[in-house]
């Protein structure tokens, strides 16, 4: 009987182990997002994630903005998996979307790039 018993806890205990180890692992990598504008005054308000979609927000406020090209580039805080990455520009009220594009992986970051141009 203290077989069977020492038997069963040693399972029990190999079970637990390996649920941990299979929950504690982080999924997803951080996304970086290099960003590409028509025009300058564009900035960073943070990022969000719309059901598989990671919105990367930025804004611009105003009624001129340097006719040159600008580029950002935006890391997330936190580890996600996103099936899709888009860029979102909101110019004094009015918004648009720029899918973004894999460019490639490194390590635990996987990078995009998105453009207005």
């Amino acid at each position: 009987m203290k077989k069977v018993f020492a038997v069963l806890v040693v399972i029990l205990l190999a079970v637990a182990g390996g649920i941990y180890a299979l929950g504690s692992k982080e999924s997803g990598k951080y996304v970086t997002l290099k960003a590409t504008f028509r025009m300058g005054g564009a900035v960073y308000e943070g990022y969000q994630l719309e059901g598989d979609t990671l919105v990367f927000k930025f804004e611009r406020n105003g009624d001129f903005f340097t006719q040159a090209i600008e580029t950002k580039e935006v890391t997330t805080e936190e580890r996600l998996a996103p099936k899709k990455v888009v860029m979102e520009v909101n110019t004094n009220g009015e918004i648009k979307r720029y899918e973004a594009k894999l460019v490639k992986e490194e390590g635990d970051v996987v990078i995009y790039e998105a453009s207005e141009l």
